[in-house]
């Protein structure tokens, strides 16, 4: 009786970004004490695609980012249900080619009859960070440990066990300082709230993957904004090579396009990789792919040839991505040309990433909102993230 004479308990409100190569998009949402979010607003805002400096490109970005903020401000404020909370809190990820994550590892034995604890964790994360020399230390965006191994064994809780060994895996990330002060001045000033919690966008898809049960045991992880792809190679079900391609979706339509419009090219790509496509124009695309193809896979092929040096790679792919380039994508990646890296010598088994399907443990949708791909794994991320303060 008293819980309906109250009515339905809230949960407080938040503001969700994900800042990608050209563009930002920003989410509202509800946040419960327990259970998933529910995403009550979404914007993206873009910029225009042409060729630019980073610093322009970076302030551009940061531009698009305070119109996609306001958008859905408004788009909150005009919702029907009432009351709406006041924006508590910001997250913000951070996504390539503004942040670079590396996975290191670090190795120590312990004293015989030892039982691991909170600080020898912490001593052996110190330790893996220190060893890292592929970052900038001044940049550190954010490190988080992925994985904990007890004389040579995986296990999710260490503490309290007894070993005489223990390695532990951190995934490291640095972050622009621009882009980094650019996202907390807009958030806090839209929003008027305190200053977001920024994460990367490796580590905020590895905790959203793991979370809804889809991280593999072993697979490869494509995350491709429109300015740059991140390879992530999965092992033993811990981040374990991470490759960066300075390609993305503007840049692969680009060189697809020619000197054609880049929006129109684009079109009829969805077209041609949902067979819907026969004109002569579709047969002009045709052409200019195969054109664009053979550079694009020696391109990503180096990549993999550098993360599979050691150790060939799973071959199955996740891929997240614009959706409107993502089932182009899954053809280009099972192509044969990759077959050489993996595992099996067969080619990549890719499947992408759906919001309304495969994040469904970590966030719900109010009606007519529908975030991309990339600002729902950014929502998702959410609830582990409160619940762990």
């Amino acid at each position: 009786m008293l819980k309906g004479l109250l009515g339905k308990r809230r949960g407080k409100a938040i503001a969700v970004a994900d800042i990608g190569g050209e563009g930002a998009g920003v989410a509202i949402i509800e946040a419960p004490a327990k259970g998933p979010v529910r995403v009550l607003a979404a914007e993206r805002a873009t910029l225009p695609p042409e060729e630019r400096s980073s610093e322009a490109n970076a302030s551009g970005v940061i531009a698009r980012l305070e119109e996609a903020a306001q958008k859905a401000l408004a788009a909150y404020a005009r919702r029907t249900e009432k009351p709406s909370p006041h924006v508590s809190a910001a997250y913000a990820i951070v996504r390539a080619p503004w942040t670079r994550s590396v996975a290191a590892r670090a190795e120590a034995e312990l004293p015989e009859g030892a039982l691991v604890d909170d600080a020898a964790i912490s001593a052996a994360a110190r330790q893996a960070l220190a060893a890292d020399t592929k970052l900038d230390h001044a940049k550190i965006l954010d490190a988080s440990v992925v994985r904990i191994e007890l004389n040579g064994y995986q296990t999710a809780k260490p503490e309290g066990k007894p070993a005489r060994h223990i390695a532990v895996v951190a995934l490291l990330s640095e972050c622009d300082p621009a882009i980094r002060a650019g996202i907390s001045e807009t958030l806090v000033k839209t929003f008027a709230c305190p200053p977001p919690t920024l994460r990367s966008g490796a580590r905020a898809l590895l905790a959203v993957l793991r979370e809804n049960g889809l991280l593999r045991e072993h697979c490869l992880i494509v995350e491709t904004t429109s300015r740059a792809t991140s390879l992530i190679a999965v092992r033993r079900g811990a981040v374990a090579e991470i490759a960066y391609v300075p390609e993305g979706t503007s840049s692969i339509v680009k060189r697809i396009a020619g000197d054609k419009m880049p929006e129109e090219t684009l079109a009829l790509i969805r077209m041609l990789s949902r067979g819907e496509c026969e004109t002569e124009s579709c047969q002009a695309i045709k052409e200019a792919i195969a054109r664009a193809e053979p550079e694009l896979v020696k391109i990503f092929g180096d990549a993999m040839a550098g993360i599979s040096a050691a150790r060939r790679l799973p071959d199955s792919l996740i891929l997240l991505a614009p959706a409107d380039l993502s089932e182009w994508l899954v053809q280009f990646f099972s192509r044969i040309d990759f077959a050489p890296f993996t595992i099996t010598t067969r080619p990549f088994s890719p499947g992408i990433l759906s919001a309304q399907k495969d994040l469904a443990h970590s966030l719900s949708l109010e009606s007519g909102v529908n975030p991309d791909p990339a600002l729902s794994v950014a929502c998702a991320l959410i609830p582990a993230e409160e619940q762990s303060t």
